[in-house]
């Protein structure tokens, strides 16, 4: 299992003597919003998602009991971290996991093998891709050890987020929504656009409307849930809405001018 910190270190368990043995990741646990109505049966109105939280049983090796206190601190030092870190699982390289610990956990003194078990908590249900869609669109730089079985991946197949027509397709190649207010979705935008800017994915029916001209050297980023111009903040200038993606494909159009270059850059989920 890989330990990644938030300012991209990566630490490998097996440096520290240790192997990952079994993870347990349990299916989203749904929560139901239901409505009841006299003389008919409940029905539900929503459908939301609790928190998910992995359990790892990791082994250790220690030399003799003197190296197992020295271990076990650099386990405890490792995982009590204030701030979130990413979990790789070595099996499904493609994909990992923001947690924070969820409880206390122990090690049981030993000078030789030991097992415990270790639990997280997600900050999001879902897995995320360790790469981008902008890593997935050239082929030449293509790392296979991070599209592995499972990922969506069709080595076959051409995959392009970067597009200087009105019309195109961006292929979500996860199993889960991609919403920019829990995810990473980042839209640059250079185009001519007279007075407004309106984009359009026709898979979700949302439209989003920029209103201001887009012109020249002018570039428009939709970062999550904020828009900058020239990296000024121009959020108040839009109609308020956003652009998700669903699983699959994603028809989009752009009207009220000429696109010159649209490129989507986000990280793929997986349930």
């Amino acid at each position: 299992m890989i330990i990644e910190k938030m300012n991209g270190t990566r630490l490998d368990l097996a440096d520290f003597d240790c192997r990952l043995l079994k993870p347990f990741i349990p299916s989203v646990s749904p929560r139901y919003s239901i409505s009841s109505v006299d003389g008919r049966a409940p029905i539900v109105t929503d459908v939301n998602f609790e928190q998910r939280e992995i359990r790892a049983e990791i082994l250790i090796k220690s030399r003799d009991i003197n190296d197992y206190y020295l271990l076990r601190d650099e386990l405890n030092t490792l995982f009590a971290s204030k701030e979130p870190f990413h979990i790789i699982h070595k099996k499904q390289a493609y994909k990992r996991w923001k947690v924070r610990l969820a409880s206390s956990f122990e090690i049981k003194p030993s000078p030789r093998l030991n097992t415990f078990t270790i639990s997280f908590l997600c900050e999001n249900i879902y897995a995320e891709s360790v790469a981008t869609s902008l890593d997935l669109q050239d082929k030449r730089t293509w790392d296979i050890g991070l599209w592995g079985f499972g990922s969506g991946i069709n080595v076959d197949e051409e995959y392009n987020y970067t597009f200087n027509t009105n019309e195109f397709t961006v292929k979500n190649i996860g199993n889960a929504i991609v919403d920019p207010r829990e995810s990473m979705l980042e839209i640059s935008i250079k185009g001519s656009f007279a007075s407004k800017f309106t984009l359009m994915n026709h898979s979700t029916n949302e439209l989003y409307q920029f209103n201001g001209p887009l012109l020249g050297a002018d570039e428009l980023k939709i970062n999550g849930v904020r828009t900058l111009k020239n990296g000024i903040s121009a959020f108040k200038q839009t109609n308020k809405k956003l652009i998700s993606l669903i699983p699959g494909e994603n028809s989009f159009s752009i009207t009220n001018g000429t696109i010159h270059s649209i490129v989507f850059n986000f990280r793929f989920l997986y349930m």
